[in-house]
């Protein structure tokens, strides 16, 4: 059960960097909350008054904590464990579904912040769907690009980019089926695995039999730039998500069964970020805004999943964001090694308390760090050669973890 604890006027609740072990209700008093605003560098104070829960996010992430939590007058507050705050939760999904949206527009800001540091344009939702159906015309892969150019005459029945739609189609009318690429694009199937332990989400199958969809392999699911009004629980089967970055692709994640993806979209009524393609035969459970409460209501777990899922993604977000702001890729390439630290990516090493053993390469550094493959590999170089790090094809070792730390603070400071 949650205890009451009393608190004295000007204490502290927990402050930056604590380990988030408990949320907290509180009952009465007043408190502020004290933090840092990533893009302006500037401390901004947020008030918490009787009746409203702080300190979520970090407890469900299982990351520290971003804030001073500071009582302004004497105050009591309900402190729960994060079990007992997913029991309550799993009870009242009305408090559920409304954190849901906060976090979800959180999350929002945090990656139009991270865009504008990384000068990712913004690209009309019509525009953007075109151009995917074009390049996978080059691509030949002419099943997509006949699912991206449906979809576009669907959505724009008067776009401007109309008639070069209907070109298109006579072309993929005109194409043998042998020559389509489009399956052999999305490569082998993987093991079709399930979460393990809590994040393996469960639902009756009978009871919703009538959200079912099934997908062959290569099938596109939903596309980058559609309106998304739809959210999506893996029956069976493994599920893609890639990024479109220009003439190339990136895979974001592969999710097996009982792990879902879309949900998103359907909180914000955003258009899709990324595009969704079905890996081998794929049975999909689909739900929309008006059913999204009824799943809600009958698997109440999903809603600490999602929560779990979103404070995870906003402290990622927040941590790239500060990682992109720092001056040069040294410093960078290093608080890549302290966010992966941070959020628990590593095993200890065997050299000592602050060894530690990231399973990343070079790429997975470059894309968080956001610097060219070029520099990352040379600002790795650099700290081997100072015998800092152990690079290995995959893996790499960091000798003393407070070593980048102090590099970081120095940089954030200095500039």
């Amino acid at each position: 059960m949650p205890r009451p604890i009393q608190f004295g006027a000007n204490s502290l609740v927990y402050c930056v960097g604590d380990k988030a072990d408990r949320i907290f209700l509180l009952q009465q008093g007043r408190i502020w909350l004290r933090h840092v605003d990533i893009e302006t560098g500037e401390e901004k104070t947020d008030s918490v008054g009787a009746g409203e829960f702080f300190g979520i996010k970090p407890a469900l992430g299982r990351f520290p904590r971003e804030e001073d939590a500071q009582v302004l007058e004497s105050a009591v507050v309900l402190a729960f464990s994060p079990p007992e705050f997913e029991r309550m939760l799993m009870s009242n999904h009305r408090i559920a579904m409304k954190m849901l949206k906060v976090f979800s527009d959180q999350l929002r800001r945090v990656h139009a912040h991270v865009s504008s540091i990384t000068q990712t344009q913004y690209v009309k939702p019509e525009r953007g769907l075109f151009e995917i159906g074009e390049t996978y015309m080059k691509r030949k892969r002419y099943a997509h690009a006949k699912y991206i150019f449906s979809r576009y005459a669907e959505l724009y029945p008067e776009g401007e980019k109309l008639e070069d739609v209907k070109r298109y189609f006579g072309a993929l009318g005109k194409t043998p089926p042998d020559a389509d690429r489009s399956s052999a694009s999305i490569g082998a199937a993987p093991e079709d695995e399930a979460p393990a332990g809590d994040s393996a989400l469960q639902v009756d199958p009978d009871l919703f039999a009538r959200f079912s969809r099934s997908f062959k392999p290569g099938d596109i699911i939903f596309s980058e730039h559609e309106p998304g009004h739809t959210f999506y629980l893996i029956q069976s089967g493994s599920v893609m998500l890639i990024k479109n970055a220009g003439q190339s692709e990136r895979t974001l994640d592969v999710l097996h069964r009982s792990e879902m993806f879309g949900e998103m979209a359907i909180l914000d009524k955003s258009p899709r970020t990324a595009s969704a393609f079905a890996i081998n035969d794929t049975t999909l459970f689909e739900f929309t805004e008006a059913n999204f409460e009824i799943l809600m209501r009958g698997n109440p777990q999903l809603a600490v999943k999602l929560l779990r899922v979103f404070s995870t993604r906003i402290y990622n977000a927040k941590r790239r964001f500060m990682v992109l702001t720092l001056p040069d890729s040294q410093a960078k390439v290093a608080d890549v090694f302290l966010m992966l630290d941070e959020t628990g990516a590593s095993t200890e090493g065997e050299s000592g308390l602050y060894s530690r053993e990231f399973k990343v390469t070079m790429d997975d550094i470059a894309h968080w760090a956001g610097v060219p493959l070029a520099e990352t590999k040379s600002a790795l170089e650099y700290y081997a050669t100072q015998r800092r790090i152990n690079i290995y094809r995959d893996r790499i070792t960091v000798k003393n973890i407070n070593d980048f730390s102090r590099i970081v603070a120095a940089k954030r400071v200095g500039g």
